[in-house]
């Protein structure tokens, strides 16, 4: 079927773009009526015209929305054909006909489950805003992520697929044929894992696929591709503890040396095993691996917080390095006697040394990030969302941040 997707009015015109105010500050691009529960951001630009659109992944609601901003305000559009519970979109031109298409990964279900619910949604441009919805693949586990790239060389689009699903999942790609099929390979059999990237990690010339897995395992693995989609699994992260709580992954070069390097964050404070007289607040947090050019990466611990969820790399005050913003998950009935603090900014002094500055009874639960020039004017703009579902406290489903440093609105 053809789903032209439903446009919503009374978006709201970012507030406050040419102000200086020092700190972390917001700007609100899209109204917050419904107090919807995000999953996930990202910025992607689906229509080609040379600006990114926010696109918002809503699990409870059933539906993935796709803000088009400019300087007049935003308006947005529902995808909600073939999906149950959204959790992450992928934007790219998935058949090679010169249109970008829509890839939604559907968990199917938020609590944890072995049920075969989870599922791989594409939404095929088909021109003029309208696009089909088909299922690529469905009654899998509770289905997390799927990320394309050409796996096996042979010049078309392949996905990379994270099957979560609860004591039995994995990580597979979907190798895609010649008669628009889809071919399943499977090279890890683990349940847990939460992140795929498709990526040249060694500069050999294939991809590689760099992961992250949170439940019966605690690790990052990279596995090194031989060009045909066979992988060889190099562990760079294996923590004993399943408390652990792996919770995000960010692949960029964050020193600006011409590789890729790895931000992850540990706080997943929904293990439920966390031991008693533990600290949080000195075993959650950010830390990053720095690549070093020959397959070996060094490890770089960057700050401790409790409920750490994602360390988004950005430059928010555009000095020219990539500063951390940190988002936490701290529920309220968690860690009561725990320091509470919603977001924290590391700033980057150019050298890779950071600054730190908290922000408590801010925006709570904002467990996503992404960066892109949204208005199209060259500068970059900073998103991110809260899974907030009943919990207390301030919280948005989509709004910028902004910041400047002390001294700065001088």
């Amino acid at each position: 079927m053809v789903l032209i997707c439903t446009i919503l009015s009374g978006c709201v015109t970012p507030s406050g773009k040419n102000q200086c105010e020092e700190g972390l500050t917001t700007a609100e691009y899209l109204s917050d009526p419904d107090a919807a529960t995000v999953a996930n951001i990202n910025l992607a630009d689906l229509n080609n015209d040379g600006a990114d659109e926010i696109f918002s992944a809503r699990p409870l609601d059933g539906i993935v929305t796709r803000a088009i901003c400019n300087s007049n305000g935003c308006t947005e559009q529902t995808f909600s054909d073939n999906l149950v519970a959204p959790v992450r979109t992928h934007i790219v031109d998935l058949d090679g006909d010169g249109l970008t298409d829509l890839i939604v990964s559907d968990i199917g279900i938020l609590p944890p489950s072995d049920e075969y619910v989870g599922k791989v949604v594409l939404f095929k441009a088909l021109g003029d805003d309208e696009f089909e919805s088909t299922i690529i693949i469905d009654g899998i586990g509770r289905t997390v992520s799927a990320e394309s790239g050409d796996i096996d060389s042979d010049g078309d689009l392949d996905l990379v697929v994270c099957e979560f699903g609860n004591t039995q999942g994995s990580i597979f790609w979907l190798e895609a044929t010649d008669n628009s099929s889809w071919v399943r390979h499977t090279f890890e059999e683990r349940p847990g894992a939460i992140n795929a990237y498709p990526i040249d990690i060694d500069d050999d010339g294939d991809l590689d696929v760099i992961t992250s897995l949170s439940q019966d395992d605690e690790e990052i693995n990279i596995y090194l591709n031989d060009g045909t989609g066979q992988f060889t699994k190099n562990t760079l992260i294996d923590k004993e503890d399943t408390h652990y709580g792996m919770s995000g992954l960010e692949i960029v070069d964050l020193d600006q040396d011409g590789d890729i390097d790895i931000v992850y964050s540990n706080g997943d404070t929904l293990d439920m095993d966390f031991p008693d007289k533990a600290n949080p607040n000195e075993y959650h947090g950010v830390a990053w691996l720095e690549n070093e050019g020959n397959g070996q990466f060094i490890h770089h611990e960057l700050t401790r917080v409790w409920g750490a969820f994602i360390g988004h790399p950005v430059d928010i005050d555009s000095d020219g390095d990539l500063d951390i913003i940190i988002g936490t998950f701290q529920l309220t009935d968690y860690f009561t006697n725990a320091t509470r603090i919603d977001l924290v900014l590391l700033e980057n002094d150019g050298d890779q040394s950071f600054t730190r500055h908290s922000y408590n009874n801010h925006l709570r639960y904002v467990i996503t990030f992404d960066s892109g020039d949204i208005d199209g004017d060259g500068d970059i703009e900073l998103i991110g969302g809260s899974h907030r579902m009943s919990f207390d406290g301030p919280s948005h489903r989509g709004i910028e941040f902004k910041w400047s440093p002390p001294g700065s609105c001088e």
